[in-house]
Order: structure tokens, then sequence, then C-alpha cells
């Protein structure tokens, strides 16, 4: 007996709980839907102190070679991409970088921080590279129109960067099938991904011709050399996710004549594999 009146108690308060609920909440209230399951702010807030606090541990405040008030030795403009990260292309140990992203590496959406870094901080070097598993260029190919006006107007600006190449269609080269190389899964590719690859090295190329307009007195005085790369996350290239290629010095974009240049020539031997593209 005590077991079925404690049945019909519960059934009854199924009932009536989500009555007495809407009944307690706001006639405007709407239930909100986490997209995924994630990490919450105050755990994220906790790593991001506990994480400079290891940063910090054993640097001298003021070490040879490393200050915290020296002009940054490289700028680099990087595709917004929570997968990239300084630590990539260098060693906090051996100096300051200034690292800006936006959607797809622009240049005009990264001005102000650039000529800050150039013309302020006389940074010698400007590193502009490209994702081969852009999210950026895979919104812009599937349209963008439902997205923020700031979004819109950010990736708008890469119709006249890709404009060469077609939209759809694009003829594609298969790193595997032309037997340039290609790593796992290099075989079964799709079009389109591939496609984004080359979408991301021709923006690349575009990016650093902005730069070099842009920036053509430091150029010419031999103040700024522009870096070109891509950073292979989907290791299509075949060298492993995560290997940055340089593909374009300056503007010049053929692979031997940039080997020849005597700003490579610190680049160790078995790193200049990773020279052009693929």
């Amino acid at each position: 007996m005590p077991g079925k009146l404690i049945f019909s108690l519960l059934l009854l308060l199924g009932y009536l709980l989500p009555t007495l609920s809407q009944a307690a909440l706001p006639p405007d209230w709407q239930p909100q839907f986490k997209i995924r399951a994630g990490i919450p702010p105050f755990s994220t807030i906790g790593r991001i102190m506990d994480a400079n606090h290891q940063a910090l541990q054993g640097i001298n405040p003021d070490p040879a070679g490393w200050r915290l008030t020296e002009a940054p030795h490289l700028v680099w403009l990087a595709d917004a991409d929570f997968r990239i990260g300084p630590e990539m292309i260098w060693d906090r140990q051996q100096g300051g970088i200034l690292m800006v992203s936006n959607l797809a590496n622009q240049v005009e959406q990264a001005a102000a921080a650039l000529d800050y870094a150039i013309y302020h901080r006389h940074t010698p070097v400007l590193l502009i590279t490209g994702n081969s598993d852009s999210r950026a260029i895979a919104l812009f190919n599937r349209g963008f129109s439902q997205t923020s006006e700031a979004i819109s107007r950010e990736l708008n600006q890469l119709r006249t960067a890709l404009a060469p190449l077609p939209a759809y269609g694009m003829e594609v080269r298969d790193a595997a099938s032309d037997g340039s190389g290609g790593g796992a899964g290099a075989g079964d590719d799709s079009n389109d991904s591939v496609r984004r690859l080359r979408q991301a090295e021709h923006n690349v190329d575009y990016q650093v011709a902005r730069a070099l307009e842009r920036y053509r007195d430091r150029i010419k005085t031999h103040r700024l050399v522009v870096v070109g790369g891509i950073i292979d996350l989907a290791n299509y290239y075949g060298g492993g996710p995560g290997r940055l290629y340089l593909i374009n010095l300056n503007g010049e974009i053929d692979p031997a004549k940039i080997k020849t240049s005597p700003h490579l020539v610190r680049v160790a031997p078995d790193l200049r594999g990773f020279i052009g593209r693929r």
C-alpha cells in the first residue's frame, strides 16, 4: 500500500511541476539550448590565470636577448582559428612576436595593427599565413548572408582576392595523384577540400601583394621582408598536420628562387623541403 501511495504522489507531482514552473517564469521566457557541451567560463578563466603563471616561471625579468619592452621580431597575420597559436612558429624565450588574426588573414582588415607593428615598433618581418583547412574560406564558399553584418563585411572582401578562381568546379590537382606527395588521407580528399587549399594559397599571394604595395617604402629600403605561408592543418602537403610551408617571399613564388634568397640562409637543410607549395 505505501508503495502505491508513493507512486501516485510521484505521478501527481509529474503533472503539476510543468504547470508550477511555467507559472513562476516570466511570460517572455524562452529556454536557451547550448549548441554543444563546453568548458564553463569559471574554468576557462582559471586556466587563463594558471597558464600565465606557468609561462612566467623561470623567466628572468631581463634575460639576455629578450626583454618585455623590446621591439617584436615579427608581426604575424594569421587566419582566425582556435587551432593556431604563437607557439607554432616562435619560441617565446627567443624574443617577442605580435600576432594579429582575422577571417582569411586579410591585410586591409588588419591595417591598424600592422601599421603599428611596422611603422611604430619597426618590426622587420611580416609573416602572412593561410590554413589548408580554412573555416573562413569554407564559410565564404557556402555563402554568408545569414551571418552578422561584421562577418559579412569582412568575408565580402575576399571576392576581390579570390576573383581569378572559379567559385565552383575549380580544377583540382590532387597531391596523391600527381606524384608530388601527400599525407595520410591525401588520396581521398574531396575536391571541395583541395579547392579550399588552392584558394588559401591564392589568398596568401594576394595578401602578400597588398602588403608589398602598402609597405613598399620599408621593403625598398630593406627594413621589411614579407613572407607568405600555409599552415597545413589538414596535412594535404604530407609534412604532418600543422606544418608551416613558406610559399611566397616578397612576391616571389618560385620555390627554387625562394631557396636562393639570402633571407633563408639560416633555414636548416632538413627544413628546406618545406619551402614551396605542393
